[in-house]
């Protein structure tokens, strides 16, 4: 009887117990739905919140390190250039901002820290300053032009250029250092190129602002470097010093000539002989030629005497070497004086 009525009571427990968390779960569905509901809606939020800063286009805005204003108040479009994928409308909502007071004076410069420009933007754009990049300083000027470093590239080489295609070989511009801007005050003032010397390696380059009647009110420095290449004779073979240079001895070899200091040999001329070692493929410089020696050390040469009618000749030896027309030293076989001679030809001097 007891285990049966045990039975029966645990029988009512269970009963009890399953209806009591179906209840519970009834009640409780709602809450957990809407929860889950909430915190989807949050997940969006915040996925959102992190993912577009300035809307569904990933883009930012570069700040120009230097910029005209025109009005009495600076513009963003003024002063930024978009990058990404802006949309046209919107770019043009956000150049119309205003952002805060133009320059009071016009054609003068004003300068804008990194610290200052990041602070303005922040009290003028609010959320939006977060995608501006910024430079190291903004620099504005109200009124006049402002020359940016292409510009002064594109004047540089439009100058050079002619210049360039006198010198021969094949040239080329390299390792522009110019400013990286310059600003114009006025529609009265021009920037010119100012007139400079074009050759192999580094060149200076003047720009200079200049009034109407040819004043010039400042001047800005810059440098390019400029390769030419040509082909040039250069040694077949190792030359000893004193060697005949043949023509089965050159060869040619292309070089640049803005790092070449000495004169190079253009090929003409002879015949010649070194007057150093020269490596197998080093270039042939004007200094490492003389002409070849019409007379060489201990040659027995005759040495004439001619003056005032007087025509004397008499049996030497050469002290040194000597091609046409040089003077070299000589001694008397006989008494052994030593006198100097102009060398005539290849048995000859003449008694100077």
């Amino acid at each position: 009887m007891f285990r049966k009525n045990r039975q029966e009571y645990s029988h009512k427990i269970d009963t009890y117990f399953l209806c009591m968390v179906f209840s519970l779960f009834v009640l409780l569905f709602p809450s957990l739905a809407q929860a889950n509901k909430a915190y989807g809606v949050d997940k969006k939020v915040e996925s959102a919140r992190h993912s577009e800063p300035l809307g569904q286009d990933v883009w930012r805005l570069k700040i120009q390190e230097a910029a005209i204003v025109r009005g009495d108040k600076v513009l963003l479009g003024e002063i930024a250039e978009p990058l990404g994928s802006i949309s046209r409308e919107k770019w043009q909502e956000l150049a119309k901002k205003e952002l805060w007071d133009s320059p009071p004076e016009l054609g003068k410069p004003y300068k804008i820290s990194r610290a200052n420009l990041k602070n303005a933007l922040r009290s003028s754009l609010g959320m939006y300053a977060d995608s501006c990049l910024l430079p190291n300083a903004l620099v504005l000027q109200r009124g006049g032009e402002v020359v940016r470093e292409e510009k002064l590239r594109q004047m540089a080489m439009q100058y050079l250029t002619p210049q360039m295609n006198k010198l021969g070989g094949r040239s080329d511009l390299t390792d522009f250092r110019l400013p990286a801007y310059i600003f114009v005050s006025s529609r009265s003032q021009n920037l010119v190129l100012e007139k400079t010397a074009v050759e192999p390696g580094r060149i200076n380059l003047r720009f200079a602002i200049q009034e109407m009647d040819g004043k010039i009110i400042q001047r800005f420095t810059g440098t390019a470097f400029l390769n030419v290449w040509v082909d040039t004779p250069a040694a077949a073979r190792p030359l000893a010093k004193g060697d005949t240079l043949n023509r089965q001895d050159i060869t040619f070899k292309s070089v640049n000539l803005a790092y070449e200091r000495a004169e190079l040999w253009d090929g003409k001329g002879g015949p010649w002989q070194v007057t150093r070692p020269l490596g197998a493929m080093e270039v042939i410089g004007t200094g490492d030629l003389k002409p070849l020696s019409a007379i060489k050390k201990g040659d027995k040469v005759t040495l004439v005497y001619q003056k005032n009618g007087i025509h004397l000749s008499v049996l030497v030896e050469a002290m040194e070497d000597g091609a046409l027309g040089d003077t070299v030293l000589v001694r008397n076989i006989d008494s052994k004086k030593q006198i100097y001679g102009k060398v005539q030809d290849n048995d000859t001097l003449l008694a100077k």
